[in-house]
């Protein structure tokens, strides 16, 4: 029998975070890298990853590359892991984070609109699963971590928020992450998801400055996730010790989804 800390340890093991160098992507990275795992940051935006990587690197006194990545673009996809393989020789964690959104009235959505989103928060999320179930699948080792939202579970007015392609998409990873961990289990692969509610981050900036109250209204606990309330959860459904729990959609989100 293993002791607490043996279950939670991630030292020695690669994890890829997706979008990783802000907002909840950040905190989860955070929480992988403080549990021991070399950090592979990846987003569109390698300048940005570069000094997150850089200022991660400083505190928590391990490996943190930052890679360049759309993740909607099969070839860059397949480049990065290449060249994580090259480098570390295996990856054991992936936190799909990466995400868009774009409002606009329903009736009226622009068919662009759409196909941002669902190309980034779906197809995005599965390209990066595939490739990394290819390689886990061979280890016999993986854990899986796609984002979903609390947006998966029910609809918004068009008053509150005006996204259906966001609320769609993360309804889709949710779906996504049943099957695969279905699928997969058979690999010793987990596949889960987490599904934050309202923090504030760039995205969700706009829709909490206009609806902080009301929103509040609806979170029993009467507050907005906070820089430390992802870190847990990632690092337990990373971890060695969450080998019987996959399939799982974890709402962390105050109470929002109980009320």
């Amino acid at each position: 029998m293993r002791n607490v800390k043996e279950l939670l340890d991630l030292s020695g093991q690669v994890a890829i975070v997706t979008g990783g160098a802000t907002g909840i992507g950040a905190q989860m990275a955070y929480a992988l890298g403080e549990a021991g795992a070399n950090l592979i940051l990846a987003s569109r935006k390698l300048d940005r990853c570069t000094e997150v990587a850089q200022t991660m690197e400083e505190y928590l006194g391990i490996g943190v590359t930052p890679a360049r990545c759309d993740v909607t673009n099969f070839d860059e996809v397949d480049i990065l892991y290449k060249q994580i393989m090259k480098e570390f020789g295996r990856v054991d964690i992936l936190v799909n984070n990466s995400g868009a959104t774009w409002g606009a009235p329903s009736l009226e959505y622009p068919l662009d609109g759409w196909q941002k989103v669902i190309n980034t928060n779906v197809t995005g999320s599965w390209l990066m699963c595939q490739k990394a179930g290819q390689i886990m699948s061979k280890q016999g080792y993986g854990r899986i971590i796609n984002v979903a939202s609390i947006a998966a579970f029910v609809g918004a007015s068009a008053e509150f928020m005006d996204a259906v392609a966001y609320q769609t998409s993360k309804a889709a990873i949710a779906g996504l992450t049943k099957d695969l961990a279905v699928k997969w289990a058979q690999y010793n692969i987990t596949v889960n998801a987490i599904a934050p509610g309202w923090f504030p981050t760039k995205m969700s900036q706009v829709t909490l400055e206009r609806n902080e109250k009301h929103i509040l209204n609806f979170v029993p606990m009467r507050r907005f996730g906070g820089d430390d309330d992802l870190k847990v959860a990632t690092l337990f459904l990373a971890s060695p010790g969450a080998s019987y729990c996959t399939g799982v959609i974890l709402s962390v989100d105050g109470g929002w989804v109980a009320m």
